[in-house]
């Protein structure tokens, strides 16, 4: 027993006492703060999630990266979305489907998104073309309508390209100042 718990206490995370906050931590929180700011201005406070979300998973170290995940992140939404529409579709014309047929269509359209990401080369994707789908297919079991599947996918991506926007526009802003400030002693994440 004395084994599994060390071995359990070597895995635990520790402590850094001299991390300091880096400009990558600054940025996420401030693209949250302007994807709140337009979530505030337009009225569309049902969206905020998915575009704070957005611009969390976007924001990378470098430029170059966030430019990539944005552009990776914006795709799956895409296929993902995609997908969960035609999951709906299909859903119009099985019987039982709403009664629980799902719980085996939404699986199988997984493997048919995950299949497509990777042949695509797009396994950075993956994962949000998932979540899309079952967001999408699962939001809609009730109502099963098309015209809203529709909707509702247009409005995910949507959202998205909001955040991974602001998420991009704060990779490029120079924040050279705050940055000098903050790195002193090199130490920031």
């Amino acid at each position: 027993m004395k084994r599994y718990i060390d071995k359990l206490k070597s895995h635990a995370p520790t402590v850094d006492v001299n991390y300091r906050i880096g400009m990558r931590v600054v940025k996420t929180a401030v693209a949250v703060g302007i994807c709140l700011l337009v979530a505030l201005f337009t009225g569309d406070m049902e969206s905020v999630t998915i575009t704070s979300i957005s611009a969390i998973v976007t924001i990378r170290a470098t430029q170059s990266e966030t430019v990539r995940s944005g552009i990776f992140r914006l795709l799956g939404t895409i296929i993902g979305g995609a997908l969960g529409l035609l999951t709906v579709t299909i859903g119009l014309f099985l019987p039982y489907y709403n009664d629980g047929l799902y719980v085996v269509i939404i699986p199988l359209m997984l493997l048919l998104n995950l299949y497509l990401c990777n042949f695509l080369n797009m396994q950075d994707s993956c994962s949000i073309s998932c979540v899309v789908t079952v967001i999408v297919a699962a939001h809609i079991i009730e109502d099963a309508a098309a015209a809203e599947a529709l909707a509702y996918t247009l409005l995910r991506v949507k959202d998205t390209l909001v955040g991974v926007v602001v998420a991009t526009i704060m990779n490029l802003l120079p924040f050279s100042l705050i940055g000098s400030i903050i790195k002193k002693d090199g130490k920031s994440g």
